[in-house]
């Protein structure tokens, strides 16, 4: 399905304090970073999914076709580098539309979190609000890129310094659950039906 949005799932960090590769959680017998892809690449073109920590094993268990996949091997380097390791592959692809950028651990973002975010874009970074805190998912026009590529920090922290390019809209019934430490894994897992 074709789409005016973009898509950068920021699958690279790692997540040694569950244990496991959040990427491969099972959720109905079937790794969540396929399950997101399946997902999300119905409503976002291209889907871009950037893998770094444990990827030869993420890409041996998880099929994510209807992605690109990419390897940032800087994954080290935080959210920032993975952020610009998906807009540049964008960028040389030649997408002039605007990139939503999300991440792994966080299954319950839906197609609504994405209609939410545009119903109020206003052409340069729009990010929810979650009980007065900025989170993910966010929605980065496409003049935005290079200015957010070469900064190389957490887009929320770019976004933060740089108030008067940020739309705001609250989102507090739409928080989606993270999954950080195994006791995560059920509440998020709940959320993940929707979209």
């Amino acid at each position: 399905m074709s789409s005016d949005v973009a898509g950068v799932l920021l699958a690279a960090g790692s997540s040694e304090p569950l244990g496991e590769p959040v990427q491969l959680v099972d959720v109905g017998g079937r790794p969540l970073l396929e399950m997101l892809v399946g997902r999300m690449s119905q409503w976002l073109d291209p889907l871009v999914v950037v893998l770094g920590w444990r990827a030869e094993e993420i890409l041996e268990k998880a099929d994510l076709v209807g992605a690109v996949v990419i390897v940032n091997y800087e994954w080290e380097g935080g959210t920032g580098s993975s952020m610009r390791t998906g807009l540049d592959y964008l960028s040389r692809q030649r997408i002039h539309r605007p990139a939503f950028i999300t991440l792994a651990n966080q299954p319950g973002v839906s197609r609504a979190h994405l209609d939410a975010l545009l119903s109020v874009h206003a052409g340069a970074v729009t990010v929810p609000v979650y009980r007065y805190q900025p989170g993910y998912p966010i929605l980065l026009d496409r003049s935005q890129w290079d200015r957010f590529m070469s900064r190389g920090l957490d887009p929320l922290d770019i976004a933060r310094a740089h108030p008067e390019w940020v739309t705001e809209i609250r989102g507090d019934d739409l928080a989606p659950p993270k999954i950080s430490v195994p006791t995560d894994i059920a509440d998020a897992v709940a959320r993940f039906g929707a979209g």
